[in-house]
């Protein structure tokens, strides 16, 4: 074990690891910061304070065990990344254990771990560990993050008949050759679990299998409150005539805000419309404002469209409601939008959008512009244009968002490489 003052120095960085995964995690969702960004601003520092607890050398086995038992996930999935990422073999027993013996969450952050640093090695034995105890759902997802998942690995986690494994079986489908895909995903299709339905159409839609596209409309159009998450796929992939459902759903208390998130990437002059005249209702307005930045451009902050909003007082003590949720929504967290100023940007810029024209941030939203803005755009919607492009050009688009940035730079690199290859090539 590293002797004082140097065993001083790594617990500290190891303390600063765990608080920094838990800040570029939320940066993963990132409303402003791009990659770049996320990396200058907590990435960078992230991989320097990993990079002071391996310090450690030997003593690194038991400072991350230490920490594998800690119960805070943070730096559960700081230890596992270290132990799974390191050269010495005896390192990843400790993970293995934690894998066989402990149910979520702490076996999650461990595979999150492993998910981002985990060796080829520690990524097989992990999984076998994993499909040894019946978790075969986890050992999935983190096949699936390293894109080394089966059809077999989708078969059996599907087989298992838990739900939870299932859908874990339908987003991992989206890895495997859309020839075994086909299959796999129509028994996720027929499932009574509306989670493994939404999974098995998400992925269907990657692999642009028809039927699943047929699903998707089915389950947006009923506006039911399982309705919610296909409203996205509407917007990306349908016509001005799925694009009706959307507004149809702004009518639906239970689907506002989830519409309101597909207008931003039905992307025309009337969703931008819509979207200001929704800044007069506060249960949307910030909504509403992510959206129409998302479109326009507009930087609320930057371009004084936002509210200067104060904290509140902290109410008395004997009037607190001590059992209220205290920790608020990602969208309650963004900006709150000037209707007023918001409307007078919109008549300032209106003409420059032409009519049932999807836009992105001012521009057409092509696929040179939709590819652009998953390597350099805010990180929010990312996730949905890796999906679309995948979907748009039979899985020659794939990146790992909640990757490190390195590897997520590899992969839309390879991924513009494939998609914009000179003809002839």
């Amino acid at each position: 074990m590293p002797p004082p003052p140097l065993r001083d120095i790594i617990d500290e960085s190891l303390d600063e690891a765990s608080f920094l995964f838990h800040r570029w995690e939320a940066e993963l969702e990132s409303l402003t910061r791009n990659l770049d960004e996320v990396w200058s601003w907590t990435e960078d520092r992230l991989q320097g304070a990993l990079d002071g607890v391996r310090v450690a050398g030997a003593g690194l086995a038991g400072i991350a065990s230490d920490g594998l038992a800690s119960g805070d996930p943070d730096r559960i999935a700081v230890c596992a990344a270290l132990l799974g990422s390191s050269d010495e073999p005896d390192f990843l027993g400790p993970v293995l254990t934690l894998l066989r013996t402990v149910d979520d969450p702490a076996a999650a952050a461990a595979v999150r771990g492993l998910q981002l640093l985990g060796s080829s090695d520690a990524v097989k034995k992990a999984s076998e560990t994993l499909r040894a105890r019946g978790a075969f759902g986890a050992s999935c997802r983190l096949k699936a993050f390293h894109r080394t998942v089966t059809s077999d690995d989708v078969a059996e986690a599907f087989a298992s008949d838990a739900p939870d494994a299932q859908r874990e079986a339908m987003h991992a489908a989206r890895y495997v050759p859309t020839a075994d895909a086909e299959d796999l995903i129509a028994k996720g299709l027929a499932s009574k679990h509306p989670d493994v339905r939404y999974a098995a159409v998400e992925s269907g839609m990657a692999h642009a299998i028809v039927d699943t596209w047929d699903s998707a409309r089915r389950a947006a159009c009923e506006l039911r409150p399982e309705s919610a998450p296909y409203l996205r796929l509407l917007a990306l992939f349908g016509t001005p005539a799925d694009h009706e459902t959307v507004y149809a759903a702004l009518r639906v208390p239970s689907l506002q805000r989830h519409a309101v998130w597909a207008l931003g990437h039905v992307g025309t002059p009337h969703a931008v419309e819509t979207c200001v005249a929704g800044l007069r209702h506060a249960q949307v307005a910030r909504a509403c404002g992510e959206a129409y930045a998302w479109i326009t451009g507009a930087d609320l902050a930057r371009d004084r469209l936002a509210v200067v909003e104060s904290v509140p007082d902290s109410p008395p003590f004997d009037e607190d409601d001590l059992d209220a949720n205290l920790i608020p929504s990602r969208d309650d967290l963004w900006p709150l939008p000037d209707g007023d100023a918001v409307r007078q940007h919109w008549q300032t810029v209106r003409e420059r959008y032409a009519p049932d024209v999807r836009h992105i941030a001012g521009r057409r939203a092509t696929l040179e512009t939709i590819v652009a803005h998953i390597e350099n755009g805010p990180m929010l919607r990312r996730p949905d244009l890796v999906l679309e492009t995948s979907g748009r050009t039979r899985d020659r688009y794939d990146v790992e968002c909640r990757a490190f940035g390195g590897r997520q730079r590899e992969m839309m690199n390879a991924s513009r490489a494939m998609l914009f290859a000179p003809v002839g090539r």
